[in-house]
């Protein structure tokens, strides 16, 4: 009689052994892979991220090319230079017409001080110093 190796009751406890190790293995590998769905979520999530960061970053190579350099940065210190003294010489000017102010002002103010001591004429006798009657003839 020959013995089958697979008919004993070892062989099917054999058996049945290395089954469970490949599906233990299956199970374990379960984790080391990815399901379709899952990565092309994954995929779609790098995308939006990644959409985001060229949004951003185009929008700071926009904002870099809009800075001024150098040279127009020293056109503007030469500008604002030039209008410095330019209000330098327009507040010297101003000072010098203060000046003049000041002195028309002190020159009514004493006109208006010899008004105010000299007594105040009648229209009579503005009239007949001048030679007009108070009707209108000559005398």
């Amino acid at each position: 009689m020959t013995m089958d190796i697979f008919s004993s009751s070892g062989a099917s406890l054999l058996v049945l052994g290395v089954q469970g190790l490949f599906a233990w293995a299956l199970w374990s590998l379960r984790r080391a892979f990815v399901r379709q769905d899952d990565y092309l979520l994954h995929v779609q999530r790098d995308a939006r991220r990644d959409a985001a960061t060229c949004r951003r970053l185009g929008a700071l190579e926009e904002t870099l090319r809009l800075t001024p350099g150098n040279a127009d940065l020293a056109g503007l210190h030469n500008e604002l230079s030039t209008l410095r003294g330019e209000i330098q010489a327009l507040n010297v000017r101003i000072s010098g017409l203060d000046r003049l102010l000041e002195r028309l002002e002190h020159g009514l103010e004493r006109q208006e001080d010899r008004l105010h001591l000299i007594p105040p004429v009648s229209q009579n006798t503005f009239l007949r110093k001048s030679g007009l009657a108070a009707d209108g003839e000559n005398h």
